[in-house]
């Protein structure tokens, strides 16, 4: 029996609608095709099904393409487009059309509805009741000569349950009676969804079909087209859809972010992709891997389970920060180099004293975003103070002046080592008498105007001890100008 491991190499496709942006749920079933095909030496694909003409958007393919290739997850061949397959589908019909297998239908929408409102309320499914497929011969050449508006339509006379094994689900029956003769072209010449799949999916030589359990109602009507065409079907694996943590799918409401804001709140795109092929097991969490080919050679595809994915943001983001906070010193400073404007002080610091800072500061910081906002503490003579950072730094406004004192003796354009600023701190204590955080915080405070950030050991080491004794100096001045004028 084939299962994941025994078939292959698997050529797998990934095939949204540019109709919006990627959402997490499409973004998890390209990434589970794009480390299913990885593990096995096959090929990743892509299609865009871009037959809803009108909804379909330029701008919507950009995005997606944009988004995949931001996750890295890159297609081994070129991008293929339904929409200019028109021809391909229009021939493939004509031959089921030659063999009895398709017929023209000339049933108006008005007649279409009738039947769906009929069925309704003798509580059937709706399904067409095949009243075209009964034309003579002659009666249907006379209207397609007449030039009647016309879809054409599969003719199903299959008498027996169709029987399939997915991968994930298991063993599928579904009833031979379960629909009726389905659109294969439309009266427009664009093709249905299911005729388009099963067309590309031959001629893309997909051999395994792994989407979301949401399409699982198209997997008969695909093995009767793959029936006529002569095809053998490819095999067919149907995972969980991804959840809230009330059970129901990912909206807006529930917090769901498109790929776009994922790469706006600065989400790391390796974890993203682990985190999204992880939710049911396929992948670890604890391990951080070093690139796709590293997590695709650990990815288990046996562990899709058959249930939903429940979609945790916190779990995510945490991930995202261990991946930022493990990236190389020399990356980071290469990317934060790429975000800050030419203007920025942080292009004028030494490449040794850059690499210093975001080695020292990454630790504070979840994403590149984060760390931006911390260097300007290191690079720029500003800070900005709240009114409770102020009241604490006036009651506290002796142990900064003794700190200034302790760094009189070391060269204002120099950086304390370590064992220094152990030193300098040790003098302000002796002098003040001050210890714990009636010492760290009004320092900190003056020289960042932060609650919390790089422990203060590295905070004094970072900034050069002119910049330190200019923040220290200028905030005593400016408070005790304030006191003096009350």
């Amino acid at each position: 029996m084939i299962n994941f491991r025994t078939g292959g190499p698997w050529i797998t496709r990934f095939a949204p609608s540019p109709t919006g942006v990627l959402h997490l749920g499409n973004a998890r079933t390209a990434a589970l095709n794009f480390l299913l095909a990885r593990q096995s030496g096959g090929k990743f694909l892509l299609r865009l099904e871009d037959t809803d003409q009108e909804r379909s958007t330029f701008a919507s393919e950009a995005a997606i393409l944009w988004s995949l290739a931001w996750m890295g997850l890159t297609p081994d061949e070129p991008v293929r487009r339904q929409s200019l397959g028109l021809q391909r589908y229009a021939g493939a019909v004509r031959i089921l059309v030659e063999h009895n297998l398709a017929y023209p239908c000339f049933c108006t929408e008005t007649e279409l509805q009738q039947e769906r409102e009929a069925a309704a309320q003798a509580g059937l499914p709706p399904r067409y009741s095949g009243r075209c497929a009964a034309l003579s011969p002659d009666e249907c050449a006379a209207r397609l000569a007449r030039g009647d508006t016309h879809s054409i339509r599969f003719r199903n006379t299959r008498q027996t349950d169709i029987h399939f094994t997915d991968l994930i689900k298991g063993q599928i029956t579904v009833p031979a009676t379960a629909f009726g003769d389905f659109v294969l072209l439309r009266s427009s010449g664009w093709p249905s969804y299911n005729l388009a799949v099963v067309v590309d999916d031959i001629d893309m030589g997909v051999n395994l079909v792994l989407r979301g359990e949401d399409h699982l109602t198209n997997t008969a009507r695909q093995i009767l087209l793959y029936s006529a065409f002569e095809s053998p079907p490819p095999v067919f694996a149907h995972h969980g859809l991804l959840v809230d943590s009330e059970g129901k799918k990912l909206s807006k409401r529930s917090g769901a972010l498109s790929i776009p804001e994922c790469m706006d709140t600065g989400l790391e795109p390796l974890a993203l992709v682990q985190y999204l092929a992880s939710l049911s097991g396929a992948l670890p969490t604890k391990h951080l891997f070093t690139s796709l080919e590293d997590m695709a050679r650990s990815f288990n595809p046996f562990a899709l389970g058959r249930g939903n994915a429940i979609m945790n943001f916190e779990e995510l983001h945490n991930l995202s920060a261990r991946y930022f906070r493990a990236t190389a010193p020399r990356t980071l400073v290469s990317a934060v180099s790429g975000t800050l404007p030419p203007t920025d002080p942080w292009h004028d610091l030494e490449d040794e004293i850059r690499c210093d800072l975001v080695s020292n500061l990454r630790d504070n910081a979840t994403t590149l975003r984060e760390l931006c906002n911390l260097l300007p503490h290191f690079t720029t003579d500003r800070t900005c103070y709240t009114p409770a950072s102020l009241t604490e730094i006036i009651a506290n406004t002796a142990v900064l002046s003794a700190l200034n004192q302790a760094l009189d003796e070391h060269d204002p354009a120099s950086r304390l080592d370590k064992s220094m600023v152990t030193t300098v701190l040790h003098r302000t204590s002796e002098q003040t008498g001050s210890r714990g955080r009636a010492l760290y915080h009004p320092i900190r405070l003056a020289l960042t105007g932060q609650e919390s950030g790089p422990e203060l050991l590295s905070l004094l080491s970072l900034m050069p001890v002119g910049r330190i004794k200019q923040r220290v100096r200028e905030i005593v001045t400016i408070l005790s100008h304030c006191n003096h004028k009350e």
